[in-house]
């Protein structure tokens, strides 16, 4: 009994590794090539899951043939394991039968060191010249193309009669003919109105209310630092707010807002700068206090106008 538990012990891995199965095999598309044709090779190895390949380097196998390109291995798992394949584009300048050896793979079983190889088959292919007769006449690939023909110089002909009538309707007709410059009316708006109808718009889009808090904030802003540029000639645009407001004590007309104006622009750099949101009341706030700037310093005279200008929403 003891002398069958030892047999079995030295059975098992031999089962094992006999177990363990792997196949290679070489190929090519065809087996008849003329000189310069592109020769498709082809290295398929099928192995086992606890095999382990190392990658081979046959490029020196293929010394009878021009070596156009080596692909990266394809590795595809299968069910009872998987398949490595090796693809090559050669190519031959000269007749001849040509004989790829075999290839020597080596790899290694998991759970055991030792380097084991294996060999792939032989391919051998031709490789000639194109058959020529000597008994036939030499004659061109192609017939010679005519490139001048009748139905040719019919459809030049055509094509010069129309541009010498082209040219004798323009010297005729249009050539000496005045042009007539069309103007366009230019809409005169006041600067006012312009801002009062950016306000009424930005309203109406309701940009906080969907949450875009900092882009009202830097509408609004910018809605009023042009007016201040187009009504007072003042860089708003450019100036940081107390630059701005600076100016604004030096302007006799924007004395009348500077202290809206400097809430105004303050409440807006805590929004687009200090990352600080503000209640609902605020952004209210801040459309009623751009409507105020701008209709406290528009002329008097056209103070009936501004209010149906901000009525209009």
């Amino acid at each position: 009994m003891v002398k069958k538990f030892f047999l079995l012990l030295i059975f098992i891995p031999v089962i094992s590794l006999f177990a363990q199965e792997i196949k290679v095999t070489a190929s090519t598309d065809t087996t008849d090539y003329l000189i310069g044709d592109q020769i498709k090779y082809n290295l398929v190895i099928n192995a086992d899951k606890n095999i382990f390949i190392i990658n081979p380097f046959f490029r020196d196998s293929l010394r009878n043939v021009d070596v156009i390109k080596l692909s990266n291995p394809i590795i595809t798992d299968t069910d009872s394991g998987k398949t490595i394949k090796y693809e090559a584009l050669l190519s031959r300048y000269d007749s001849a039968q040509v004989t790829i050896p075999p290839i020597k793979i080596e790899y290694r079983v998991k759970g055991d060191t030792t380097l084991k190889t294996i060999l792939s088959n032989p391919v051998t292919f031709n490789v000639h010249t194109l058959k020529v007769s000597m008994k036939e006449d030499i004659k061109d690939i192609k017939p010679p193309i005519r490139l001048f023909n009748y139905l040719f110089i019919i459809y030049i002909a055509i094509a010069l009669l129309i541009l010498a009538v082209g040219y004798f309707i323009y010297r005729k007709y249009l050539k000496n003919k005045p042009q007539q410059v069309i103007k366009l009316k230019e809409e005169n708006i006041p600067n006012y109105q312009l801002a009062l109808r950016k306000l009424n718009q930005l309203d109406k889009e309701e940009v906080w209310q969907k949450g875009y808090i900092k882009e009202y904030h830097s509408r609004i802003t910018e809605i009023i630092r042009e007016y201040f540029e187009k009504q007072f000639g003042l860089p708003a645009l450019e100036l940081t707010t107390t630059d701005t407001l600076e100016l604004l004590k030096k302007h006799p007309s924007g004395v009348k807002v500077l202290d809206i104006t400097s809430q105004f622009l303050n409440n807006a750099d805590l929004v687009k700068f200090a990352k600080y949101t503000p209640l609902e009341s605020v952004n209210r706030e801040m459309m009623t206090q751009a409507k105020e700037i701008v209709e406290r310093t528009i002329p008097d005279q056209k103070s009936a106008e501004v209010n149906e200008v901000s009525d209009v929403k």
